[in-house]
């Protein structure tokens, strides 16, 4: 019925996505009307369920609030909680609740004053089906929405924005073929038991992978979301959550279907605007530029590169360029705070760090610390 209501709106709503000029003024001029897009920008990932010193986790909450980020996306993986079986939140090997470390990680957060936004996917052992990986989704789906009924249970009141999934346009993060029918049936078992706990949690729709490819290991983003709205996505969550990488290109290149940018997400926005969904914000899952050094073999340059310099000053540019030109681009969760050690500096992804592992700050760290205040 949402979806009835708004088709009506979605001529006018065009206008909207038509962007200005970039003006480089740290605040926007533009009337935030979307609640979810009426806030502060400023996010990043974390992974600190990784992590196994308590300092560790303290230093980075400490480190984001001092750079004036109040959101960390934080993954639940859901085969760390519910291990062994269905019910059972014991951890076997730390001979502990499963649940110990992320209770940590809300407190920590409620300490330093930054909310948190929960991934939560990985399917445990049980609930899957034999030989499949954890990327897959389970079995029986209302399994998961059970797990999602316990977590928003036990942290009401304290975490009030969900995740369903990861980049299921791709075979490597679901399991199988793209089956955007197969994911909305999981976003709504995710958000109806979500909402019955607390009709007052956000929930967010899993981000895509941003792609040009078509095939069994990965569908288009623009085309795989066209598709979720056909087979009913509407109605089954509040927020959309988009990938933004701008690869080699500034963040004011224009989007091309045929392009991957940062301002492809205006053709993701517009495939909203085509289903009449125009009261919805968007929020970034993952943003930014990779500084992989000069040196980087080009065949492990996933992401393209730019310097250090460009990737600090890109970084607060497509930010201020969203907030000025988008009325409904929130929450921007650059891709990554700090990483704990595990991903080693022969990688390129290694070199998305805000922080180094031993918390060493970078250039894009100062860039965002000088800027977060003006920009919001």
């Amino acid at each position: 019925m949402r979806r009835r209501a708004l088709l009506a709106a979605s001529a006018a709503s065009l206008a909207t996505v038509a962007c200005g000029p970039f003006r480089g003024d740290d605040e926007p001029d533009i009337e935030r009307t979307i609640p979810a897009a009426n806030v502060n920008p400023w996010g990043a990932n974390a992974f600190l369920h990784k992590e196994v010193e308590f300092w560790k986790k303290e230093k980075t909450f400490e480190m984001a609030r001092d750079a004036g980020i109040v959101w960390i996306k934080q993954h639940f993986p859901w085969e760390l909680i519910e291990q062994s079986q269905k019910g059972n939140f014991y951890d076997q090997v730390w001979q502990v609740s499963a649940w110990q470390r992320f209770d940590e990680i809300v407190d920590l957060a409620e300490e330093f004053d930054v909310k948190l936004i929960a991934r939560v996917d990985r399917s445990p052992q049980w609930a899957r089906d034999p030989d499949t990986r954890p990327e897959e989704p389970p079995a029986d789906f209302q399994d998961y929405g059970d797990f999602m009924a316990a977590l928003a249970e036990r942290y009401k009141g304290r975490v009030s924005h969900f995740q369903i999934w990861n980049e299921p346009n791709l075979a490597h993060e679901w399991g199988t073929a793209p089956d955007p029918a197969g994911y909305v049936d999981l976003l709504r078992v995710g958000y109806e038991s979500l909402k019955a706990v607390d009709p007052d949690i956000q929930v967010l729709s899993a981000p895509l992978a941003i792609t040009l490819e078509r095939s069994p290991r990965a569908l288009v983003e623009l085309e795989y979301l066209d598709q979720m709205y056909q087979h009913g996505a509407f109605d089954y969550f509040d927020i959309m959550s988009a990938n933004a990488y701008g690869l080699e290109f500034p963040p004011t290149a224009e989007p091309d279907p045929e392009v991957l940018n940062f301002r492809r997400v205006e053709l993701l926005h517009e495939v909203m605007v085509r289903n009449g969904d125009t009261e919805k914000a968007v929020w970034f899952n993952e943003y930014g530029w990779n500084a992989s050094p000069a040196d980087m073999p080009a065949d492990k340059l996933i992401w393209r590169r730019v310097t250090e310099e460009q990737q600090a000053e890109w970084t607060v540019e497509g930010v201020r360029y969203g907030r000025s030109n988008w009325p409904w681009a929130g929450v921007f969760c650059i891709w990554y705070l700090r990483q704990v050690g595990d991903i080693p500096a022969t990688s390129s992804e290694y070199y998305f760090r805000m922080i180094d592992p031993e918390f060493t700050p970078r250039l894009v760290y100062q860039e965002v610390k000088k800027n977060s205040k003006k920009i919001k």
